[in-house]
């Protein structure tokens, strides 16, 4: 606007117009303030329904995960009733807790829409009170779990029933109100395009027009401004097509000449510490990304999402993806490089944390299956007859009769003492992993010796022999059964490899238990015949 003025101000020092060109000024003004106050009230309309319907969308999610957690709660308080578990009863207090606090937060949103008004509230009986007979049910068979059949029916019909219905009508409430004010969000839209169109028309045919020959020697005078300004805004719609946590620019030797953004306010020494820096100096990236940006640059092509570890003055790493594109000079000659960063430190952590517990037992904190499965063929292609691989079976002697005298919870601390025990004697490279139940595998990778694998199996099994006092006040003894397998001399698979550490095992168990027994030295008759 800044621009338009001074071209009219310059314009209007012409005599013979000074009274017309006043005239189109004010028609100007008066135009973009239609314009402005058109789009403030439309902003205004629509921000208020998008915000109605993205917490119409939250409803919806809620409303659904409530009708889950409905069924939960039959399904818990059945099994409750019959089996009377802790585990049982814990997760009926836990279902039952989210329910009411997803009801909660339902019956407040629900509270302040007009078009909700009375979902919860209305009807004989209303929502809220079926609710409150499902809690009040729920919270009886937690009471007096033996004498709650009753209790258990009016859950079940309500799982079933009524409830489950009107739950299903809050979800059909909410979204007939999301499409409703889809419906009058686009008609906003609509409005404020039409009005917006007709304010431009009025503009073209009442002040432009009258206004383009008066004016037309001063937009040449201002030529040069022009194209420095349709430059920068190039620059700022390409930096907005990429949009990011960086913008930056480099000349046509890589270094960077231009650096913008909130990712600049983490750094120490802002931009000046990225200022002249050639960017490929200052990241690290591994060889397929490398490679990627390298023929990138060499053909002069844009590139995205390329990976790469950036370390600030601060020794600080980031995860950044780097996006950018080629540049070129007003005569169409290559300038270098624009392009964005995004940091994604923060989905990468993530990432990586998700993956390890995917990887990971819950219950003892050594790996699982799955990860043993995606390391052994690595370590068993590392493995030779002058530097092996050990596989260790484990099955534990006398678990059973502790699970069964004091109970899972009991059991449980067990398996963690056992899986303590195991993280003790094993070496940084090695792994644990528990493959299932009261059964642990390790996988020592190149063991310089047989005698270091035999000497760590008798420390694991005198470490076992302590008693472990429970939480109960109780103390437990437990051993180990040990079946070792070697690689590459008895498999050079993981399947084949299990298969000869469990034949083993089996041997150290008719053995007399609390015991290691090598696969190598069983003779090829005892091997088929454990084996079969």
């Amino acid at each position: 606007m800044s621009k338009r003025l001074f071209t009219l101000q310059d314009a209007a020092k012409e005599p013979a117009r000074p009274l017309q060109l006043k005239v189109l000024w004010r028609r100007y003004i008066i135009a973009l303030g239609l314009i402005l106050s058109v789009l403030l009230v439309s902003h205004i309309l629509a921000e208020t329904e998008l915000r109605r319907t993205s917490r119409d969308g939250s409803a919806i999610s809620l409303s659904g995960q409530q009708s889950a957690l409905l069924q939960r709660i039959s399904h818990a308080a059945h099994d409750y009733v019959e089996y009377s578990g802790a585990d049982h009863k814990a997760e009926l207090k836990e279902s039952l807790s989210q329910f009411e606090t997803l009801h909660q937060q339902l019956t407040r949103i629900s509270a302040h829409d007009a078009m909700l008004t009375g979902l919860y509230t209305d009807g004989s009986p209303s929502l809220n009170q079926l609710v409150l007979s499902l809690t009040s049910n729920a919270r009886l068979v937690l009471a007096a779990p033996q004498d709650a059949d009753d209790a258990l029916m009016q859950i079940e019909t309500a799982a079933n029933g009524t409830l489950a219905a009107r739950l299903d009508n809050t979800v059909n409430a909410f979204e007939t109100a999301t499409r409703t004010r889809s419906v009058q969000l686009q008609k906003i839209q609509e409005f404020s395009l039409l009005i917006a169109f007709l304010t431009v028309i009025g503009e073209v045919l009442f002040i432009f027009w009258p206004a383009h020959k008066t004016i037309s020697s001063a937009f040449t005078q201002l030529r040069d401004k022009q194209e420095a300004t349709e430059a920068a805004l190039t620059r700022l719609s390409n930096f907005a097509g990429l949009a990011a946590d960086l913008f930056w620019e480099t000349d046509t030797d890589g270094h960077i000449i231009y650096a913008e953004g909130k990712f600049l306010k983490q750094l120490k020494g802002g931009r000046d510490s990225l200022i002249g820096c050639r960017s490929l100096d200052i990241i690290q990236m591994d060889e397929e990304h490398l490679a990627r940006m390298q023929q990138a640059h060499e053909s002069t092509t844009a590139y995205t999402s390329s990976h790469a570890l950036f370390t600030d003055p601060d020794g600080q790493t980031y995860n950044i993806e780097i996006s950018g594109m080629p540049r070129y000079d007003a005569s169409g000659a290559f300038a270098g490089y624009l392009g964005v960063v995004k940091d994604v430190t923060a989905v990468t952590k993530e990432r990586q944390k998700a993956l390890k517990l995917a990887n990971t037992d819950p219950l003892t904190g050594l790996g699982n299956m799955r990860r043993l499965e995606s390391n052994m063929p690595e370590i068993l292609a590392g493995a030779s007859p002058e530097m092996p691989a050990y596989l260790m079976a484990l099955d534990l002697d006398g678990f059973k009769a502790v699970n069964d005298t004091y109970g899972h919870g009991a059991g449980d601390e067990v398996l963690k003492f056992v899986a303590a025990q195991m993280k003790s004697i094993i070496r940084e490279d090695d792994l644990a992993v528990r493959s299932g139940g009261d059964e642990f595998l390790i996988v020592f990778r190149n063991a310089p010796c047989r005698e270091v694998v035999e000497q760590l199996a008798r420390r694991l099994n005198q470490q076992l022999s302590a008693p472990l006092v429970l939480s109960i006040g109780r103390k437990a003894r437990v051993s180990a059964s040990i079946g070792v397998a070697c690689a590459p001399s008895d498999g050079l698979d993981l399947k084949t490899l299990a298969h000869a550490a469990d034949i083993a095992l089996y041997a150290a168990k008719r053995g007399g238990r609390n015991r290691a027994c090598f696969f190598g030295d069983l003779t090829p008759h005892t091997q088929d015949a454990l084996a079969s």
